[in-house]
């Protein structure tokens, strides 16, 4: 390989590293997850479920 090669390579490697450690180390403006809720048409446990899954059936 080329001598000026190997060089910006090894400058390349250096600057992805340098760029990958500062995103990591600053903080991160995150907003809470949404929590899915799960419907479960199929297991009418309660009252409530049974009269919805039964009115979608039909």
């Amino acid at each position: 390989m080329n001598y000026l090669t190997i060089i910006a390579i090894v400058w390349t490697v250096c600057a992805l590293f340098a760029v990958l450690f500062i995103r990591g180390a600053t903080a991160q403006e995150r907003k809470p997850a949404r929590v899915a809720q799960r419907r479960e048409l199929g297991n009418a446990s309660n009252g409530a479920n049974a009269v919805k899954t039964a009115s979608r059936a039909s």
